[in-house]
């Protein structure tokens, strides 16, 4: 059982500490905080690092010192343990963090499960001690949680985090160019990439010592590459979508270093002077010219390209112009993460004309590949793709998910009783759907009629969130309708759209294939939302039918 205890932060308390059974020469997690903010670290010193921490200035107005540490504590250990509780208290709300996130990797070591299990006693013991405040399952489902720049990363993100660090350095000092791609399917961790990258290079921007206080050889090879960075101040995160770009806004709020005025809008770009560095999220969704549905929307782009163009007394001459332009042509820098997979409008830009606007300034390009968000890991992924866009499937392609949940039901009525009955027990579960009805219409099913969610849909009861409003978000459950404009033709054996049925403008093409891929992209998107499991319904029978052959 680890034992806490707490001082007053002061230099009186040194002797205090160094009496503790592990206040010396033992590994241990501490957090200096106030009523408004905290540090959290861990050292094999206690003595020697609370007075480090006395010496300097930024410090000085912290209170309190708590003390963490067991028998049975070893130095992976600790740092485990100093990452778990910076990912949870930078999401806690009860205090601002001041910590660097550089570092924060996941790794293992010697009876890791049985060691994580003891860390939520811990917090529970935090919790009577008032340094946190919420419960560890109500945290897990906040926003904060899901896109702190404090989550721990897989190696995967790791290693292209460091390498677009490299990559910066290089096109910061002697390069033209200055696009970084960064491409991956639905759950790969994008956004919490992203978000990680925006939160370290502010803190180099401001000269913040990132790592001052880690003992670690892997902190120091870091401290060592983050020294590279000068001149990337300006910082702006584009977030194509507003329901997304409204949540991040409050998770830039709560972060130290990071504000709400640095994620905005594509068209926003044109308002501001040129930036150092822009992030683009969710690049899929920016929107090109070309099959804008509506003349107001033509003259509002056209609007904002020329002020873009004409306040460097250029003209742009290109037949299609896109938001990513305006992004290339009012920043020095460009991080952009882009699924292809994920684009679902036909003004979308898909990867044609994408790689057409890239590759003139292109850099480098990353790629990630493991499943952060699905339990079902990359293999759900593909399976769900195959099902979708395979013709003739068969038993033989049949797929079981240990760790994942999936079933095609008989009723609406039974997809919203499911998905309730898990919300009340997890939170964070909703029904969904793609775009077989209109957004200013009662969506008709069985005889039962059912409305859209206004974006609150946690707490609304029987509402759908459209697609629009849920991408880039996880849930812990999701119930996904297929509406009427998807059906299964079992004379080709394969998943086909009923164009007539089809309400989304955007999604509508003049080549019925084209218009195909939009529709499978939809609903790929929507049944990779599900952490631990999708459940469906299809209107259409033959459907129905198809996916309870797979999915039960």
């Amino acid at each position: 059982m680890s034992i806490i205890e707490n001082y007053t932060y002061s230099r009186e308390s040194l002797p205090k500490i160094g009496s503790w059974i592990y206040g010396q020469n033992w590994p241990a997690v501490y957090i200096i905080y106030n009523s408004s903010s905290a540090y959290v670290g861990e050292t094999i010193d206690l003595v020697r690092r609370t007075s480090q921490h006395l010496d300097d200035t930024k410090f000085n107005d912290f209170t309190d010192i708590c003390l963490i540490s067991d028998m049975s504590f070893n130095k992976s250990v600790i740092l485990d343990l100093e990452s778990f509780l910076i990912k949870y208290m930078s999401a806690d709300g009860s205090r601002k963090l001041i910590n660097g996130n550089a570092g924060i990797t996941d790794h293992n070591y010697f009876y890791k499960s049985a060691y994580e299990a003891e860390f939520s006693s811990i917090w529970d013991a935090l919790r009577e001690r008032g340094i946190v405040s919420q419960s560890i399952l109500s945290i897990e489902n906040s926003e904060l949680f899901k896109y702190s720049p404090y989550k721990t990363l897989s190696r995967d993100q790791e290693k292209t985090a460091f390498s677009i660090i490299n990559t910066l350095y290089q096109a910061n000092t002697a390069s033209e160019k200055s696009v970084i791609e960064v491409l991956g399917g639905a759950g790969t961790g994008k956004t919490i990439l992203a978000v990680y990258m925006i939160k370290l290079l502010k803190d180099i921007s401001v000269h913040k010592d990132i790592l001052q206080y880690a003992d670690d050889e892997a902190a120091e090879s870091i401290r060592g590459l983050a020294g590279h960075i000068h001149g990337i101040d300006r910082i702006g995160y584009v977030v194509p979508m507003k329901q997304l770009r409204e949540t991040m806004k409050k998770v830039f709020k709560s972060i130290d270093g990071l504000s709400e005025d640095m994620v905005v809008a594509p068209e926003q770009v044109s308002d501001q002077q040129r930036f150092d560095l822009l992030v683009v999220d969710e690049a899929h969704r920016l929107y090109r010219r070309k099959n804008l549905p509506g003349q107001q929307l033509y003259a509002k782009f056209d609007r904002i390209n020329e002020k873009i163009f004409s306040s460097a007394n250029l003209k742009y001459t290109e037949a299609d112009p896109t938001e990513l332009d305006w992004i290339i042509r009012n920043s020095r820098l460009q991080i952009l993460f882009y699924d292809s997979q994920q684009t679902i409008r036909t003004a979308d830009l898909g990867p044609e004309r994408f790689n057409q606007v890239c590759d003139p300034h292109l850099i480098d390009r990353y790629i990630l590949t493991s499943q952060m968000r699905c339990k079902g890991g990359n293999g759900y992924y593909e399976y769900i793709k195959m099902l979708l866009e395979k013709p003739n499937c068969s038993i033989k392609d049949y797929q079981k998910f240990d760790n994942y949940q999936t079933m095609s039901v008989d009723s609406a009525e039974d997809l919203f009783d499911m998905i309730e009955k898990d919300n009340q027990k997890y939170g964070l579960c909703g029904v969904v759907c793609g775009p077989g009805w209109k957004m200013n219409e009662d969506i008709k099913i069985q005889g039962k009629s059912y409305k859209w969610s206004s974006g609150d849909w946690s707490s609304e009861k029987r509402t759908i969130l459209s697609i629009h409003k849920c991408q880039g978000f996880d849930m812990n459950y999701t119930g996904v309708i297929f509406g009427k404009e998807i059906y299964y033709d079992k004379k080709h054996g394969r998943v086909e759209v009923n164009k007539r049925e089809l309400m989304d403008n955007f999604a509508k093409s003049n080549g019925d294939d084209a218009m195909l891929q939009y529709v499978l992209n939809i609903y790929l998107t929507l049944m990779t939302r599900g952490i631990h499991g999708t459940f469906v319904y299809a209107v259409d029978d033959d459907l129905r039918e198809y996916l309870k052959s797979f999915l039960n």
